[in-house]
C-alpha cells in the first residue's frame, strides 16, 4: 500500500513538471506581442501613414498632401520585412524595401532605397509606441559611416531621437492605403 502512494505521488509530480515545461516553452516561443495584438504561428501586418498639407510652398492646390507610408511584416520570431514610401507633394518620391529585426518596441532594419535614379543601402531605425510609429532618422543628425558591405550605418543609434509632437506615423488599416509606387 505504501509503495502505491509513493508511486502515485511520483507520477503526479512528474506530470506537474512536464506541464510546467510545456507551458513555459509555449509562452516563450509561440507568440509575438505588439500592443494588444498577439501573433501566433504566422506574420502580422502593421501599416502606418503620415499625411500633412505641404508647408512653405506657394500656390498649394487644395487637397495637396505630403505622405509617408510604412508597412511592416513581423514574424513570430521578431523578424521584419517591409516597405517605406515617401511621397512628397511636387518633388520626387523615395521608395525602400527593408529587412531586419524587432524586439516589439524598436525596429532595426537595412533598407535598399531608390530616389531620383539613385539606389543606396542604409540602416533605418523605427520605434513602435502604441498605435504610432516614430522614425529614428528624423529630426536629428547622427553621423553615419559606410561599412564593408557598402551600407550607410549610424555611428551611435543611441543618439537617435524618436518622440516628437509633429512627426510620427499613426497606424492604419493596410488595405485602406492607396499610394503610387
Amino acid at each position: 500500500m505504501k509503495k502505491q502512494h509513493i508511486l502515485i505521488a511520483v507520477l503526479g509530480l512528474a506530470l506537474i513538471v512536464v506541464l510546467v515545461i510545456v507551458v513555459r516553452r509555449t509562452q516563450n516561443n509561440s507568440f509575438y506581442r505588439y500592443g494588444n495584438d498577439v501573433l501566433s504561428g504566422s506574420t502580422m501586418q502593421l501599416c502606418f501613414l503620415y499625411e500633412a498639407t505641404p508647408q512653405d510652398i506657394p500656390n498649394v492646390e487644395e487637397g495637396a498632401m505630403d505622405r509617408e507610408y510604412i508597412e511592416l511584416s513581423v514574424s513570430e520570431e521578431g523578424g521584419v520585412t517591409g516597405t517605406h514610401r515617401i511621397v512628397p507633394y511636387r518633388t520626387d518620391s523615395n521608395f525602400a524595401t527593408f529587412v531586419g529585426v524587432t524586439d516589439g518596441t524598436f525596429v532595426n532594419v537595412i533598407a535598399t532605397a531608390n530616389a531620383e535614379g539613385e539606389t543606396w543601402r542604409e540602416q533605418r531605425v523605427y520605434k513602435l509606441d502604441g498605435d504610432n510609429l516614430f522614425v529614428g532618422y528624423q529630426p536629428v543628425y547622427v553621423p553615419r559611416y559606410k561599412n564593408e558591405n557598402n551600407i550607410y550605418m549610424y555611428e551611435d543609434i543611441n543618439k537617435l531621437i524618436f518622440e516628437t509632437d509633429t512627426f510620427f506615423l499613426p497606424r492604419v488599416a493596410c488595405d485602406a492605403v492607396d499610394l503610387p509606387l
